[in-house]
């Protein structure tokens, strides 16, 4: 039965990599993690994951997986063989696929880290029942995947979903670490947030002990009027992007992840009043902004879901859940 295949679902990070065994009804049997070793530009990494999945599921229990879903913190290769880049692991067009495949002997899939999280999402969270949305996920960067008719939008240049770069009309130079300047991100991020907040205190001549997104919104909600003006325009510049991305594909679903998210109502609510400011009239005061549900697990299932969604349209079943929003 196809609810009793399993599918392991790795989520490769900066510091862990993540995995999980779980059927496609999105059951996990088994999860663990193990550092990130970035060392030699990240050459011990696909051996480390083949070496842990061996050491824990074990050579018979291998056999039993129909296949692998693997979330990447970089683009991926038009074809899903390569990781064109991830700076954070200093890799450069590392052949991913066929080193798990050949090692492991189960069919592998790759797919960016934060199209994967959108797919988890859409699948076992915030989004569920979903099939168009759009998903922030917003730490050190801003990062995005967007979902439209139950596929992942990944671009002809694999570079679908990378609102952190959507340029910021600004009087500032702000230089992103993409080689751009005025980046969404140097703006919209946790690092682009406490960065205006030193910035604007640094003008008042005052002085924090730490400068930290949650102490920001803890600031502003006590009345704090530099930490009010800050995340004001911090909501803004966020708010005027996202309703850009909906103006051009009016999807029924935003979610926001990452690291600020965790601030729940205190951001969620200014920026749907700010996303609808923007959006055009015909979907204005329509548009669901939710916080993601899945957490750091949002990965690994749409890494499980993206594997068993290619399979089943190569094999042209599309009467399984896995694929019910095709």
């Amino acid at each position: 039965m196809k609810n009793r295949q399993k599918i392991l679902g790795i989520d490769i990070g900066g510091t862990s990599v993540k995995f999980a065994l779980m059927d496609v009804l999105g059951n996990i049997e088994k999860k663990w993690t193990i550092p990130t070793d970035i060392s030699e530009r990240g050459a011990k990494i696909p051996g480390d994951i083949c070496t842990s999945v061996r050491r824990v599921l074990g050579d018979q229990q291998i056999k039993e997986v129909s296949g692998i879903g693997i979330g990447v913190p970089g683009p991926i290769s038009p074809d899903g063989h390569t990781v064109v880049r991830a700076v954070n692991l200093d890799w450069e067009e590392v052949p991913l696929k066929k080193i798990i495949q050949q090692e492991l002997g189960v069919d592998t899939c790759l797919l960016n880290d934060a199209n994967a999280a959108a797919l988890g999402e859409m699948w076992q969270g915030a989004a569920k029942g979903k099939s168009n949305l759009l998903f922030v996920t917003l730490g050190t960067g801003v990062g995005g995947g967007i979902v439209l008719n139950g596929e992942v939008l990944n671009g002809c240049h694999s570079a679908g979903g990378e609102i952190g770069h959507i340029p910021v009309r600004s009087e500032e130079d702000r230089l992103c670490g993409c080689g751009g300047r005025n980046c969404l991100e140097t703006f919209a991020s946790a690092t682009g947030l406490s960065y205006s907040m030193k910035k604007k205190l640094k003008e008042c001549n005052e002085r924090w002990p730490q400068v930290t997104p949650p102490l920001i919104f803890a600031k502003a909600a006590e009345g704090h009027s530099a930490a009010q003006q800050v995340l004001e325009e911090f909501v803004d510049i966020l708010g005027q992007a996202i309703a850009g991305i909906l103006n051009t594909i009016d999807v029924e679903e935003v979610v926001i992840g990452g690291g600020l998210s965790e601030a729940g109502a205190d951001l969620i609510d200014p920026l749907t009043a700010k996303i609808n400011q923007y959006a055009f009239p015909q979907i204005r005061g329509q548009i669901s902004v939710k916080k993601a549900e899945l957490g750091n697990d949002a990965g690994i299932y749409g890494a499980v879901y993206a594997h068993s969604f290619i399979k089943n349209l190569q094999e042209g079943e599309c009467d399984g859940l896995i694929v019910k929003n095709v």
